[in-house]
C-alpha cells in the first residue's frame, strides 16, 4: 500500500511539472482520433460506415480491465451486463434485455462469441482476452452472419495481426491478495512467405472472500493461456493461417453465499470446493483474392473439459435456507456434488465475398456446427432428492447457408439486406440412478430428439451527410430450442421437456459520425420477443425450470470518444433500457407476471474513461506519464422471472498511472478502488413464500505495481 501510494504521488508530481504539447495533423492543424476499422460485418470497413450498432473496446481498456476480465471489458459497452456464476463454463452475457439460459442450457446463449471469426462455445467464451487488438460488440440479432446463438447480439474478439517486422511486448504485475500476472507476446517473419506469432499469459489470485471454516479465502483463481500462430503467404493475394490455443483455469469458487448475512460476503465451507477448465483449440483460415472477389474458408476444432467438486454444506447458508442444524453442515460428505463435462466442437464456414468499396457489395456462404456435450454427475446429500448419479449427452448439429448484400445507390445513400436459412438437429440421452433415501427407486433412462428449420435476416438503410451516417435496421432473430443439462423430471419418471425456440422482431435507428477529434454514436431500439427463454431455480422441488415467456425490451444508448488535447482522451457510454414480460399465462411455473422485469437486465449502464500520455521534461530519465481512470456502473436487476429478488446496482472504479522511459513503463494500478461488492448473479433457496437469496460476487479491491516493455 505504502509503495503504491508513493508511486502514484511521483506520477502526479510528474504531471504537474510536464511540458504539455499538442500533436497536430500537419495538414489541418487539428488533433485527431486514430481511424477505427472494424471487421464486425466480416469485411473491413470504417466504423462510421457500419449501418448497425457496434461498440469497440480498445487495447488500452482491455489492459485496464485486467486483460482477462471479460466482465470489465463487456461492461464498457452500453446496455450490456455480465452474468457470472463464479466458476468456469457457466457465465453468459446480456445485451439489450436478451441473455443466456445461465446454468440451464449446456451449449447455447443469446449472444454469440467469436475469436477471429471462429465460433467460441458457451463453455469457453470467458477465456482470457489473450493478445487482443480489440473487442467488437454488435447489438441486436446477428443471425445472418453469425448464425446460432446470436438473437441478442455478437461479440467478435480480434487478436493482434502478424507482421513481417519482429515485435514483442512483455508485462508483469503484482498486487494485493496474491494477485500476479505475467504475460508476453511477439512474432515476425521467418522468411518472405512465413510469419509467426505467439502469446502467453499467467495469472494467480489468492481469493478475498473469508471462509470461517478454513484458513484460506475462497474466490481463488489460477489461469494460463497460450497461443501459437503461423501464417503462410502462398501468393501475393492469399494465405493460410493456423493457430493452436490452450487455456487452463483452476478455481476455488465461493458458490452460493448468503446475501442477507450482515458480514456478506462470507462463506462457511469445508474448502474442498474446486473447479477447473481445460480447453484446446485448433483453427485454420484460408483466404485468396481473385479479380473482384475473394474466398474465405474457416475451420476449427475445440475440446473443453470442465471438472467440479462442490461441497455445498455451507454452515451459514444451509441453516438459514432449510433449517438444518449447523452441525450437519461441517461434513462435506453430507452434501457433495462431483461433475465432469466433456465438450467437443467442430465448425466450418466457407464464403465468397466482393472486394470492399464496390458499388454492389455481396457475400454468400455456408456454415456447419457440430457440438457434443457429455456430462457425468454424482451427488450425495442429506436432502433426499439430491442422492443421484446422472449420465447425459447432448449432440447438436446446425447447418446453414447465408447471404448479405449492400447496394451503394450513391455516395450518400445505401440499402442492404441479409438472409440465413438453417436447420438444427439435437439429440438427448440421459440415465439417472438413485441412492440414499431414494435407494430402490428404479433407474430412469430417456432419449429424445428435437429438430427445427428456420430463417433469419435483416434489412437496413443508410444515408450519409457530411461526416455523419444515419441508419435504420430491422432484423429477425432466433434462439435454438433444445435440452438442459439436468434430467429435471427423472424423479417422477417423466422424460425431459425441451425448451422451445425463441424468436424476435427487432428494430433500431441510429446515427454516428463526428469530426477528426470526436466520434459519437447514438441508437434507439425495440425488441419484440416471442417465447423468450428464461430460467428459474425452484427451491421447493430443487429443480431447474426452463420456461418460454414473451417480453419486450426497448431503450436508447450513446457513446462518445473525444481527443480533448493530445494528452487527454475521453470515452463515454450510456445506456437506458426497459425489459418486461407480457401476455404471461396464469400457469407459468416461474411465477412471472405481466409487467415483471426480465431477469438480469439493468435499466441503466454507464462507462466512462479518461486516458492519455503526457510528455515530461526535466524529471530525470522519465520521458512520459500515462494514465487511465475508468468507471463502470451497472444498474439494479431482477434475479429471476418472478422478480422475487432485486440485485443491487454496482459501480467499479479502476485507475492506472505509469511513468515511461523509452520502451519501458512502470505503473501503479488499482482495480475496484472502492472495494465494491458487485453481485453478478443471484438465486433463491428456502421456499417461494420465504425466499433466501444467495449471490456470486466479483473480486474486491486490488492495488499493485506493474511493468511493461515493448521491443
Amino acid at each position: 500500500m505504502r509503495i503504491v501510494s508513493s508511486f502514484m504521488s511521483v506520477a502526479v508530481v510528474a504531471i504537474a511539472n510536464s511540458a504539455l504539447a499538442q500533436s497536430q495533423n500537419p495538414e489541418t492543424g487539428l488533433i485527431e482520433l486514430d481511424p477505427l476499422v472494424v471487421t464486425a460485418r466480416k469485411r473491413e470497413q470504417p466504423i462510421t460506415d457500419v449501418p448497425a450498432s457496434v461498440s469497440v473496446v480498445r487495447p488500452e481498456e482491455i489492459a485496464s480491465a485486467g486483460g482477462n476480465d471479460v466482465r470489465g471489458v463487456i461492461e464498457r459497452t452500453p446496455n450490456a451486463s455480465f452474468i457470472g456464476l463464479g466458476f468456469p463454463g457457466n457465465n453468459s452475457i446480456n445485451l439489450r434485455g436478451l441473455g443466456g439460459l445461465a446454468t440451464f442450457g449446456p451449449y447455447d446463449a443469446a449472444v454469440s462469441v467469436t475469436l477471429d471469426e471462429h465460433v467460441i462455445p458457451l463453455r469457453s467464451f470467458d477465456a482470457m482476452l489473450l493478445d487482443a487488438e480489440r473487442v467488437e460488440v454488435l447489438k441486436g440479432p446477428q443471425g445472418t452472419l453469425y448464425g446460432r446463438s446470436s438473437i441478442g447480439g455478437a461479440i467478435n474478439i480480434v487478436t493482434r495481426e502478424m507482421t513481417e517486422e519482429w515485435t514483442g511486448d512483455f508485462g508483469a504485475e503484482g498486487g494485493e491478495n496474491g494477485h500476479i500476472t505475467v504475460q508476453g507476446a511477439g512474432g515476425g517473419a521467418i522468411s518472405d512467405s512465413l510469419l509467426v506469432r505467439g502469446a502467453v499469459r499467467f495469472t494467480d489470485f489468492d481469493g478475498d472472500v473469508p471462509n470461517t471454516l478454513t484458513d484460506e479465502d475462497t474466490n481463488q483463481a489460477e489461469t494460463f493461456a497460450g497461443r501459437a500462430s503461423a501464417k503462410w503467404l502462398f501468393n501475393d493475394t492469399g494465405f493460410v493461417r493456423l493457430t493452436y490455443q490452450a487455456e487452463r483455469e483452476d478455481f476455488r469458487p465461493t458458490g452460493d453465499i448468503l446475501l442477507t448475512d450482515p458480514r456478506f460476503p462470507i462463506a462457511a465451507q469445508s474448502g474442498l470446493s474446486k473447479a477447473d477448465r481445460d480447453t484446446d483449440r485448433v483453427t485454420a483460415r484460408i483466404e485468396n483474392a481473385f479479380s473482384g472477389f475473394k474466398l474465405v474458408a474457416l475451420g476449427a476444432y475445440e475440446r473443453t473439459k470442465i471438472g467440479s467438486d462442490f461441497d455445498l454444506t455451507d454452515s451459514i447458508l444451509i441453516p438459514a435456507a432449510f433449517g438444518i442444524p449447523a452441525r450437519f453442515t461441517t461434513d462435506p460428505t453430507n452434501d457433495r456434488s462431483i461433475t465432469a463435462t466433456d465438450e467437443e466442437t467442430i465448425s466450418f464456414e466457407v464464403r465468397l465475398q466482393s472486394d470492399e468499396g464496390q458499388r454492389f457489395e455481396w457475400l454468400v456462404g455456408a456454415s456447419y456446427l457440430d457440438l457434443t456435450f457429455d456430462r457425468n454427475l454424482s451427488r450425495r446429500s442429506i436432502i433426499p432428492s439430491f442422492n443421484i448419479d446422472e449420465v447425459s449427452s447432448n449432440s447438436n448439429t446446425t447447418i446453414g447457408t447465408f447471404g448479405d448484400v449492400t447496394w451503394n445507390v450513391s455516395e450518400r445513400f445505401s440499402v442492404g439486406a441479409g438472409l440465413r436459412v438453417a436447420r438444427d438437429e439435437l439429440d438427448y440421452r440421459g440415465t439417472t440412478d438413485f441412492f440414499g433415501a431414494l435407494a430402490g427407486t428404479p433407474r430412469f433412462s430417456e432419449t429424445d430428439r428435437f429438430d427445427d428449420n428456420y430463417v433469419v435476416g435483416n434489412v437496413n438503410i443508410a444515408y450519409r451527410f457530411a461526416d455523419h451516417l444515419v441508419y435504420a435496421r430491422a432484423a429477425r432473430g432466433y434462439a435454438s430450442g433444445g435440452y438442459g443439462e439436468f434430467a429435471a423430471n427423472a424423479l417422477v419418471g417423466q422424460p425431459i421437456d425441451p425448451f422451445e425456440p425463441s424468436t424476435s422482431n427487432s428494430f433500431e435507428v441510429g446515427i454516428r459520425g463526428g469530426s477528426p477529434a470526436l466520434f459519437y454514436s447514438a441508437a434507439a431500439f425495440y425488441n419484440d420477443v416471442s417465447d423468450g427463454q428464461t430460467y428459474q431455480f425452484d427451491a421447493t422441488t430443487f429443480r431447474n425450470v426452463a420456461e418460454n415467456l414473451d417480453f419486450t425490451s426497448y431503450g436508447i444508448e450513446g457513446e462518445v470518444s473525444a481527443e480533448l488535447t493530445d494528452w487527454a482522451r475521453l470515452d463515454l457510454a450510456v445506456g437506458l433500457q426497459q425489459a418486461e414480460f407480457d401476455d404471461v399465462p396464469r400457469t407459468a411455473l416461474s411465477g412471472a407476471m405481466d409487467g415483471d422485469r426480465v431477469p438480469l437486465t439493468p435499466r441503466f449502464t454507464l462507462s466512462a474513461a479518461l486516458s492519455g500520455d503526457i510528455p515530461v521534461v526535466d524529471f530525470g530519465p522519465v520521458d512520459r506519464v500515462s494514465y487511465l481512470f475508468s468507471v463502470n456502473h451497472v444498474g439494479d436487476r431482477a434475479a429471476d422471472p418472478a422478480n422475487s429478488t432485486i440485485i443491487d446496482s454496482y459501480t467499479i472504479l479502476d485507475a492506472r498511472i505509469g511513468a515511461g522511459v523509452g520502451n519501458v513503463e512502470v505503473y501503479g494500478f488499482g482495480t475496484n478502488l472502492t472495494d465494491e461488492v458487485a453481485v453478478l448473479y443471484s438465486q433463491n433457496f428456502g421456499t417461494p413464500t420465504a425466499p433466501v437469496p444467495t449471490a456470486n460476487v466479483n473480486r474486491g479491491r486490488v492495488l499493485g505495481l506493474g511493468v511493461s516493455a515493448k521491443f
